[in-house]
């Protein structure tokens, strides 16, 4: 069985939700990065992606605003990084999402699972 551990990016960039779009996107731009974990006192709310970011600008929204106007926050769906890979492809699948939060078994986010990283996974499936 492979697992989500496998195929996961580490590490995890987190911002507090309070944090500006600018500063976001900047911190993304350098580390070459499509996703970052919104916190709210450290504690994982969101997740702020590139189409997001996207979103934003057509919205309207100020680089100034803070992330929390942009991204999507609560129901943060999470898997463990022992998760099945293809079952963690079913849940991005169903929940139409790109970007996993993957936890350890402390409940600490340790990854993110992209969707590229799971087409990967796929693919060494089929080989």
């Amino acid at each position: 069985m492979r697992t989500v551990k496998e195929y996961m990016a580490t590490p995890v960039f987190q911002v507090e939700a309070n944090t500006s779009l600018q500063e976001v996107c900047k911190l993304m731009l350098e580390r070459g990065i499509g996703s970052v974990l919104v916190t709210e006192n450290g504690v994982p709310k969101g997740i702020f992606t590139d189409r997001d970011a996207v979103k934003a600008i057509a919205s309207g929204f100020s680089p100034s605003d803070e992330v929390r106007v942009a991204a999507t926050m609560g129901n943060l769906i999470i898997v463990d990084l022992n998760t099945d890979i293809v079952e963690a492809v079913s849940i991005m699948t169903k929940n139409k999402i790109r970007h996993l939060p993957v936890k350890d078994s402390e409940g600490n986010i340790v990854g993110i699972l992209s969707i590229v990283d799971a087409s990967k996974a796929i693919q060494d499936i089929y080989k």
